[in-house]
């Protein structure tokens, strides 16, 4: 499999987040301070209430956004992991198939962790790292883990098939755009894939193919197979504009 790698955007979240963090962690450290400082002036109590107000709105203020961003590092850290499990899996793959990572489209509100263009379409890919059983009915998705304690414990989860059709639509858009209608009844199909060895899925009805990292492969050479084949030109042209953005 041939692959080629765009600019990580979540890699650059990461980033992004941990500055927040040490923001944060600056503001606690500002408002510890200045309630040390407020508590010291007795007899100045106009100045002290000034500045223990001050302080308390510091100390909140940071250690809020702290807990936060930490939270949402993790997240983004799970999602990277994810990200890294599909190239690994689709290697086997041979060279027909190309693979392109962290594709954003320019001009538009769009992210999509991999495109694989196959021999009889594309194929747009939302990882996903959770730990557990997964459900999943309509807008409804949730996990259910179990914790270090030994107890189950159920987590909401967004609508990764809702977030991986509205990014398909868009690239479907950008593509008739690029190619001047060229690409017109092209075969673009969404796919949420779970990555994490222990998950599990519990999905009922779901609008687009939802699997497991280990049933990927398998599922791309089988639908390969079933359509009718993208002419070479067509899909020499699909991977210079997807490599464009």
């Amino acid at each position: 499999m041939l692959v080629y790698n765009k600019r990580d955007f979540v890699k650059r979240k990461i980033v992004t987040e941990t500055i927040l963090v040490v923001v944060g962690a600056i503001f606690l450290l500002m408002g510890l301070s200045a309630l040390s400082i407020g508590i010291m002036y007795t007899d100045q109590p106009t100045l002290a209430v000034f500045i223990l107000v001050l302080g308390a709105i510091l100390f909140i203020f940071g250690g809020v956004l702290l807990m936060n961003r930490i939270g949402e590092i993790a997240i983004w850290r799970a999602g990277l992991a994810g990200q890294k499990i599909v190239p690994q899996t689709l290697k086997p793959l041979s060279d027909e198939y190309v693979l392109l990572n962290n594709i954003s489209l320019k001009g538009r509100n769009c992210d999509i962790d991999h495109i694989v263009v196959g021999k009889a379409g594309i194929y747009t890919i939302e990882s996903k790292h959770y730990n557990g059983e997964i459900y999943g009915q309509g807008d409804e998705w949730s996990y259910l883990k179990r914790g270090r304690a030994g107890g189950f414990y159920r987590g909401h989860i967004g609508n990764p098939a809702r977030q991986i059709k509205r990014s398909t639509w868009e690239l479907k858009e950008a593509i008739d755009e690029g190619l001047n209608d060229k690409a017109e009844g092209l075969w673009i199909e969404p796919i949420v894939v779970f990555t994490h060895p222990n998950t599990s899925l519990r999905i009922t009805d779901p609008p687009i193919s939802v699997i497991l990292a280990s049933d990927l492969n398998e599922y791309i050479e089988k639908q390969d197979k079933e359509k009718n084949a993208v002419p070479d030109q067509l899909r020499i042209k699909l991977i210079e504009f997807l490599k464009s953005q």
